[in-house]
């Protein structure tokens, strides 16, 4: 996504939001049955709630091809 895009609740009557970051939509839809996220056009809205940060994470398979060390391994 750009910097151009910020993600709105389409729940009916539902006030929180939006936020700069998708991670913090899904989390407050998650915590609410029946609410959903979608993305809008930053100049649509006025206020928007800073993006919280997240950790960078290593998702790859650390089982890769059966070594040990994955798909950090040099000799695989």
């Amino acid at each position: 996504m750009t910097e151009d895009i910020v993600f709105v609740c389409t729940a009916e009557d539902c006030v929180a939001g939006p936020w700069e970051g998708a991670h913090d939509a899904m989390a407050h839809c998650e915590e609410h049955p029946n609410h959903g996220y979608t993305g809008r056009p930053r100049a649509d809205v006025d206020e928007v709630i800073p993006a919280t940060a997240v950790q960078e994470r290593d998702n790859r398979n650390l089982q890769h091809k059966g070594h040990p060390e994955g798909a950090l391994a040099n000799n695989d």
